[in-house]
């Protein structure tokens, strides 16, 4: 699993390579929970390059949806194809994650989700 992190605003984009399996899942587990801790802002998850997700690494997308929700935090995903889009019709995944087909669109989202949570209620 290789992991790339790039920030534009107060986005958080990781992009994720490879398989995201129970052996491979610990690094994003871990990148998810220090960006928590050091930042402020939302997080796009990027699966384009994700080739395989097994049962525990739907689990780490899961926390990591909760994790963010928890904290007040918008957490939305893009580039899911194939057989991880597959994946998340059959677990009715689609009906709880955010999913954009650009990261364009991902990060808009994310950053309305993030300023719309923090703004205060007059």
């Amino acid at each position: 699993m290789m992991i790339a992190e790039h920030i534009d605003d107060s986005i958080v984009t990781i992009e994720l390579s490879g398989r995201l399996t129970a052996d491979t899942l610990e690094p994003f587990q871990q990148t998810v929970a220090r960006r928590l801790r050091e930042d402020g802002g939302g997080f796009v998850i990027d699966l384009q390059n994700v080739d395989y997700i097994d049962s525990e690494g739907l689990g780490s997308l899961i926390q990591a949806y909760t994790s963010c929700r928890k904290h007040g935090r918008a957490i939305v995903f893009v580039h899911v194809f194939g057989r991880n889009l597959q994946l998340l019709k059959t677990t009715k995944l689609l009906t709880v994650f955010d999913v954009y087909a650009n990261r364009r669109d991902a990060q808009r989202a994310a950053a309305s989700m993030t300023s719309a949570a923090f703004s205060p209620i007059m």
